[in-house]
């Protein structure tokens, strides 16, 4: 039983032991063929920590578990505990012979795979994760010794999924995660139910102020990874964003009014929404792409000019001190005759400086202009 938990531990923290080095200790344990734990990866997609990587698993994964007698009434009985209890039940508790015999899950599919006889535990992490030792029929049934043992094993597999979770979160794509820091726009990461899972420096400091219609809050009873949520403080305008968070496969944008009180035509808050990629919350690694129900929310008040420091315009675009003042001078919206105005110069200078601004930025007119610094603006924090 210590060497057991040692492996668990060690496969969840990457310690000395991986996943299948336990799978194969289980199997021994419990005088069974296969051992199988999945985790929800992301809406109806499973990632295999024990039992994957075969035809058997990739079948499951792909059709069956949705029709698994077993996996359906585990999760009823789950949400009944209302997820505070750690359960194991032998499997013809959970569905009769003679119901599970009839059933499509066993005729086209577990006969095939030798799976006769289940052993189940559910665990809760992120939501319903089951964990199911399976023997073929000429292993015999499990009785309860094998369940007594299981239940043994679940507080351990639950805290080592746990850490497992945290040290995800910690670890995540510092390559991503840290390129988001940089940025002076505040940028969130949340999936479909509005669950923050990832937030940038920018954004904590836009929503720590107070002073913006979006916050983040904690819920239930003990929060922690994976408990805050993205919250517009107008209700309209929290359903309006959560539908089109909700659907995020076409994107889209918004205003959000900062307060309760403020009209809707006043509302200054922009935000646009698009789809997650998967470098921003997986390793580095991995093949880049767009993440199912997730979505990266871009936070943008209009109403506080977002400009980078001159220097970073010379440096940028090879412009000089005086003409990255004034190229500055045009975000916003201001015309030639303004900054002639307020620089205390002829429109004839200002119109020299704009052509050379204009040739040495690539852009194309001064609304053009603005966009470069828009752009050229996020690339670095407003505070450190």
């Amino acid at each position: 039983m210590s060497d057991v938990i040692d492996l668990i531990y060690g496969a969840a923290l990457g310690e000395g032991a991986t996943w299948p080095d336990l799978g194969s200790q289980l199997c021994s344990m419990f005088r069974a063929q296969r051992v199988s734990l999945s985790i929800p990866d992301a809406p109806g997609v499973l990632r295999y920590l024990l039992g994957g990587g075969n035809e058997y698993a990739d079948a499951y994964a792909a059709y069956y578990h949705r029709i698994d007698p077993f996996r359906q009434r585990a999760e009823r009985i789950f949400h009944g505990l209302n997820r505070a209890t750690l359960h194991a039940v032998i499997g013809e508790q959970i569905v009769p012979d003679d119901v599970l015999l009839k059933s499509e899950f066993y005729v086209d599919f577990a006969r095939g795979a030798g799976v006769r006889h289940l052993l189940g535990g559910m665990l809760g992490v992120r939501a319903a994760t089951p964990i199911g030792i399976q023997r073929d029929a000429r292993s015999g049934p499990f009785d309860e010794g094998d369940r007594q043992l299981l239940m043994m094993l679940l507080p351990h597999l639950q805290r080592a999924l746990q850490l497992e979770e945290r040290l995800a979160l910690a670890n995540r794509t510092q390559l991503g995660t840290g390129a988001l820091d940089t940025l002076a726009i505040s940028v969130v990461i949340v999936d479909g139910t509005m669950r923050v899972l990832h937030a940038n420096a920018a954004a904590n400091r836009l929503m720590d102020a107070g002073h913006c219609g979006l916050a983040m809050t904690r819920s239930g009873p003990r929060p922690g990874v994976g408990a805050i949520t993205l919250l517009a403080r107008h209700p309209d305008d929290h359903s309006t964003l959560g539908k089109l968070i909700a659907s995020v496969a076409m994107g889209g944008a918004l205003r959000l009014r900062n307060t309760r009180d403020e009209p809707a035509q006043h509302a200054s808050l922009a935000v646009l929404v698009s789809p997650a990629v998967s470098h921003f919350l997986s390793d580095v690694r991995d093949a880049c792409r767009v993440l199912r129900g997730t979505a990266t929310v871009v936070i943008r008040q209009l109403n506080h000019a977002l400009r980078p420091p001159p220097g970073l315009m010379s440096e940028l675009y090879g412009l000089t001190k005086a003409e990255a003042d004034v190229a500055l001078r045009f975000s916003g919206g201001a015309t030639v005759e303004d900054v002639a105005r307020v620089r205390q110069v002829s429109l004839e200078t200002v119109r020299t400086q704009v052509k050379t601004i204009l040739r040495k930025t690539n852009a194309a007119s001064l609304r053009d202009l603005e966009r470069i610094i828009a752009i050229s603006s996020a690339l670095v924090p407003t505070q450190l």
